[in-house]
């Protein structure tokens, strides 16, 4: 089919269906979508709790546990071993298809029903009580979306990774310190899209260097710094008259960081191993557009930390061999054939509007069942049974469609609604990249979590914390640590992160800062963790001409090798995140890898 071009439900914009697009959808038997691709990526993401934990009640066992829902939950929320054990059956809560209802009314009332479990956790939940979303993590603390880490702590989207914190997005590196984008490196601090360093403060888009200090755009080098050489003894003095191991010393150097940055070159994306493929940060990719943070993928579109996955589109988190998912998140494991889930996994195949399944086949509507196969709302049926009502149920969805508060319409082919979440927006994923007021909220049709006030006392401020961690005694594990972005008066600076406003040092983290010679932070975690996705490019691409050779540059820079454009502006275009309003100089792949590698 040729092009189409529709307007989008939600944002009222125009946006286009691809002709290859349709042959996706033919695949997964799915109509054409109604909102856009932006608008299709909030509606999943916030579906999803994932740094926010509660205080509640196992609701079958009693016991205390720690969860991703509050108490007011309408749901039951069970501790891991109930949830895994036999003493309940999802489908003792299966109803017959009311025709006379919508489908997502129906759902609705079900999901509201169904227990579910404390946490997403798999593996040893020995000193791992405050992770989710994470599995086989030893000895770690309030980790998100990590995997298969030891001793590390308050970081997200972290894998394989040792005596770490506070982190974005690492992977396979140890001693690492506010760390965003790297990958194999060891005992580095403030880095950002670099691979293969160690021993290193504040770099940026650096590989395979050693020994430097305040640099960016290296490759191979080692005793440099602020991007200049030096000797190991010239290299050693100047380090020591920097003070890095105070906070004085730290954020003055940090001003001079970011002054360097400034003329740094930018990569249009970050790509390895890829063909035929746009986004960012995408490793051993093929045939993969617009999509973030994902590698070992082929034949994809729309897609958002996926990892080892073919034939998908608008899709969201997890995979490990997954195949021919459509609008799904938080699904992977051996899936296929998955239409409109939610938090599925273990080889789940033809599911179809489903949230928090497992292992299972042939669901239609459902929740939380477990190796079931052919039902629908929960209610078992035969394979000639389901094969009858689907199509019947589809073709009523299309007729009887779901309408939210604010008119869009629901019928087959649209994801969940956004105000069927669990999960208060503000605490959702989906503020996290796309915020609203709580105003702009509500008016949304969804939740907003109102601040609790807590039950302890600050004892401390950071403004009062010592400046280096050798000056730092263990009585500070009893204070109670006022956060930065709260001034005197405990009003929030920093506004739209959810600040705790007060936070406490752990033991194993004192241990860390003490290893490292780190000061200790000034912010709370969720601060830590707002200030560090700020620095991120957003999940957007804009079309941009390469910036080598621009009169219209903001730095005049000089070229250190012949280029194929000569003197003139390079005549290159391209998709990037970076907005073309930014002020970085960003180069075209071309150039790039002519100038900096």
């Amino acid at each position: 089919m040729n092009q189409e071009t529709k307007k989008c439900q939600n944002c009222k914009k125009d946006f286009v269906i691809e002709t290859d697009d349709f042959t996706f959808y033919e695949k997964t038997k799915v109509p054409t979508p109604t909102w856009c691709k932006e608008c299709r990526l909030w509606r999943r993401l916030s579906y999803s709790n994932e740094r926010h934990l509660y205080q509640n009640v196992c609701g079958l066992c009693g016991q205390k546990i720690i969860s991703m829902y509050p108490q007011e939950t309408v749901f039951p929320v069970y501790c891991f071993d109930c949830y895994r054990g036999d003493n309940w059956d999802p489908l003792s809560y299966g109803k017959d298809y009311d025709f006379s209802k919508t489908f997502f009314e129906q759902f609705r009332e079900l999901k509201n029903k169904v227990p579910r479990a404390e946490r997403v956790v798999q593996g040893d939940l020995m000193g791992n009580n405050y992770c989710n979303r994470a599995s086989y993590n030893k000895n770690s603390y309030l980790l998100v979306r990590a995997n298969y880490n030891e001793n590390s702590f308050y970081s997200y989207n972290l894998w394989d990774c040792k005596d770490s914190s506070d982190c974005l997005n690492a992977h396979r590196s140890e001693l690492a310190y506010e760390c965003i984008d790297t990958v194999d490196c060891y005992h580095i601090q403030y880095a950002q899209e670099c691979r293969q360093c160690r021993d290193s403060i504040f770099i940026f888009d650096c590989r395979n260097c050693v020994d430097c200090v305040g640099c960016a755009g290296l490759r191979n080098k080692q005793y440099y710094i602020l991007n200049q050489p030096h000797t190991k003894e010239e290299y050693k003095k100047e380090l020591e008259k920097l003070n890095l191991d105070t906070r004085d010393g730290l954020e003055i150097f940090s001003d001079k960081f970011k002054e360097l940055l400034k003329s740094a070159i930018r990569e249009s994306a970050i790509f390895t191993n890829c063909v035929n493929s746009t986004g960012n940060w995408l490793i051993d990719c093929k045939n993969v557009e617009n999509s973030y943070q994902s590698r070992k993928v082929e034949d994809g579109k729309n897609l958002l930390s996926i990892v080892e996955a073919k034939d998908c589109m608008d899709y969201s988190y997890w995979g490990r061999a997954t195949e021919l998912v459509y609008e799904t998140t938080n699904c992977g494991y051996n899936c296929s054939r998955i239409r409109f889930a939610n938090e599925s996994w273990d080889s789940c195949h033809d599911l179809t509007y489903c949230d928090n399944c497992y292992g299972s086949g042939n669901l239609f509507g459902c929740v939380g069942i477990r190796k079931g196969e052919y039902c629908i709302l929960n209610k078992q049926y035969t394979k000639g049974e389901y094969e009858e009502i689907v199509p019947k149920i589809i073709s009523h969805m299309k007729d009887m469609p779901y309408k939210d508060k604010k008119g869009r319409v629901y019928a087959f082919g649209e994801y969940f609604p956004p105000e069927f979440s669990a999960s208060a927006y503000n605490t959702s994923l989906g503020f996290e990249y796309f915020p609203l007021t709580q105003k702009e909220t509500i008016a949304e049709g969804l939740q907003w979590e109102d601040k609790k006030d807590k039950e302890y006392k600050t004892t401390i401020s950071w403004k009062d914390l010592p400046k280096k961690i050798t000056d730092v005694k263990d009585d500070i594990l009893k204070e109670t640590i006022l956060c930065q972005a709260y001034d005197k008066q405990g009003v929030e600076v920093i506004k739209g992160h959810n600040c705790a406003k007060a936070f406490k040092i752990t033991k194993d983290e004192l241990a860390f800062y003490k290893r490292m010679n780190i000061p200790l932070p000034q912010d709370c975690p969720n601060t830590r963790h707002f200030k560090r996705f700020i620095k991120r490019n957003p999940l957007k691409l804009w079309k941009r001409q390469c910036m080598c050779g621009s009169v219209n540059s903001p730095q005049v820079i000089k070229n250190t090798a012949e280029h194929f454009h000569g003197g003139k502006p390079c005549p290159n275009e391209f998709e990037t995140s970076y907005a073309s309003d930014r002020p970085e100089i960003v180069y075209c792949e071309q150039c790039y890898q002519q100038e900096v590698v």
